[in-house]
């Protein structure tokens, strides 16, 4: 049985070209949740711009999604009303984080979920 939850996944390889500006060298780990429903991501960065792509389960939609608190060391912009683009500050290394709001319905929930960014830039060899 699969369950109509909501996932955060990194972006394909066909999506990746479409966003020119994003690298798909970005390792993101991310624990499904619940439309109206907190959530956390935990993502490492290798310098690079990287996309989360939100990816619905069965009878979601999405209708909005903002940055509600932004980055110190670096710059986030939303890409639709499914993902975001994390781009580290020209170096930068440590830990950075940030949150995004997404609004939408899903079969098990609707309402908005405050998504916390965690973010881990590695120093440049």
């Amino acid at each position: 049985m699969r369950h109509p939850f909501l996932s955060l996944a990194m972006a394909g390889a066909a999506l990746a070209a479409a966003t020119s500006s994003a690298s798909a060298l970005c390792n993101i780990s991310a624990r499904p949740f619940v439309m109206g429903q907190p959530g956390r991501v935990a993502m490492m960065v290798a310098g690079e711009p990287c996309r989360i792509s939100l990816q619905a389960g069965e009878r979601s939609h999405f209708e909005a999604l903002q940055v509600v608190e932004r980055p110190r060391g670096g710059r986030v912009v939303p890409d639709g009303r499914t993902g975001v683009v994390y781009t580290p500050r020209p170096g930068f290394a440590g830990r950075d984080r940030f949150v995004i709001a997404v609004t939408g319905t899903s079969s098990i929930g609707s309402g908005t979920s405050e998504l916390h960014v965690d973010v881990d830039v590695p120093q440049a060899r």
